[in-house]
């Protein structure tokens, strides 16, 4: 798996456990559930760590422009725009993959 397809699914998952983050806060603070934030969190915040190191490898690797790199981090912070990330991302995946069947 290259560095752009590892970026993309910790992209996608990212932001899936964002919104599980969400659902797990209206059970913390609506129905006194207090567990699954702690739970939850933690993979959540693992997964930001490694979206970000990843991003910077990525970065380096593929010569990105920072205003890219920027964007790409900023796309990651508010939920549900993760999924906008992974699927431009995808895409990114999806062209690298043409470009070395098909070289020009």
């Amino acid at each position: 798996m290259t560095l752009l397809k590892t970026l993309t699914a910790v992209a996608f998952a990212e932001a899936i456990s964002w919104v599980c983050l969400l659902v797990a806060m209206v059970f913390k603070y609506g129905f006194d559930m207090p567990e699954g934030v702690s739970w939850v969190g933690r993979i959540h915040g693992f997964l930001v760590l490694v979206f970000v190191a990843l991003l910077l490898l990525t970065h380096v690797q593929k010569r990105w422009p920072i205003r890219k790199t920027l964007l790409a981090f900023i796309e990651s912070i508010p939920p549900f725009t993760g999924f906008i990330l992974g699927k431009q991302l995808l895409d990114d995946v999806r062209r690298d993959e043409a470009m070395t069947t098909h070289p020009a």
